[in-house]
């Protein structure tokens, strides 16, 4: 019960089970994510580690599974510490001007409105712990990458989210994530799938950061989220950081 307890989503694979694996290190973690086999085994490899880990198998799209994680959290560890907001769609890629509002729709359900529940659901635990909130955004809030408008849009709005909730909620400190370009499932499906609805510049770009190894593991972005998870500074509430930012990686310690 004196470790700090901390909700992560998309927590079975990539950046979220990287980070998840850090945190754990110093708190109980409690995952979130579609997959309940790769979730339970994401949370055994984190128990094989010496960490105390809860797969919660749900969306952060429905409303009962951000609850339940809530309630699991609570009912394992009796606290919430932190959320990090992970989870997050590239999908739909394509131009506006042929933009399906549904798909549209389905992106801001994940990338937004998931994370808006997960937030209502545990501010009132974060409260009484001064707790973090966690938003992983993207470079693509503050730039238009052409097929990417429902992505930019819904990360762009993602950090609005969050400077909102710092001037609303000064007991929890809320800091949105750049984790730059990662080595992650999404880029993968920006190779594979891109091409049909990205301008071919732009699509070819992506596939050279693989091609060159200029893609980063998953542990650098991880480590940072997890080091902001447990330390991120109150006076840095509302702020949109960049993953290797001098200051952010202060937090980091022997992890980085």
């Amino acid at each position: 019960m004196d470790k700090p307890t901390i909700i992560i989503t998309g927590a079975s694979r990539g950046i979220g089970l990287a980070a998840a694996r850090f945190a754990a290190v110093e708190a109980n973690v409690v995952l979130l994510a579609r997959s309940a086999a790769a979730l339970g085994t994401a949370a055994q490899l984190i128990t094989a580690e010496g960490g105390t880990a809860v797969p919660v198998p749900g969306d952060v799209t429905d409303k009962e599974s951000c609850l339940r994680v809530v309630e699991t959290a609570l009912a394992e560890y009796g606290r919430i510490d932190a959320l990090i907001n992970n989870a997050g769609t590239i999908e739909p890629i394509a131009p506006i001007a042929a933009a399906d509002v549904a798909a549209w729709q389905a992106n801001w359900a994940v990338n937004l409105l998931g994370p808006l529940q997960l937030i209502q659901a545990t501010l009132p635990h974060l409260r009484q712990r001064r707790g973090r909130i966690i938003n992983v955004s993207s470079g693509a809030a503050e730039y238009g990458l052409p097929g990417w408008g429902a992505y930019c849009a819904a990360k762009g709005a993602l950090n609005q989210l969050t400077r909102v909730l710092a001037e609303e909620e000064p007991l929890v400190t809320a800091v949105a994530l750049r984790p730059g370009a990662v080595d992650t499932a999404m880029q993968q499906q920006i190779r594979e799938q891109g091409a049909a609805g990205m301008a071919p510049d732009v699509h070819a770009r992506f596939v050279a950061k693989y091609v060159n190894g200029r893609l980063l593991p998953p542990e650098k972005p991880g480590a940072t989220l997890a080091a902001l998870a447990l330390r991120a500074p109150a006076e840095w509430s509302g702020e949109f950081v960049t993953w290797d930012d001098d200051k952010v990686q202060a937090l980091l310690g022997n992890q980085a």
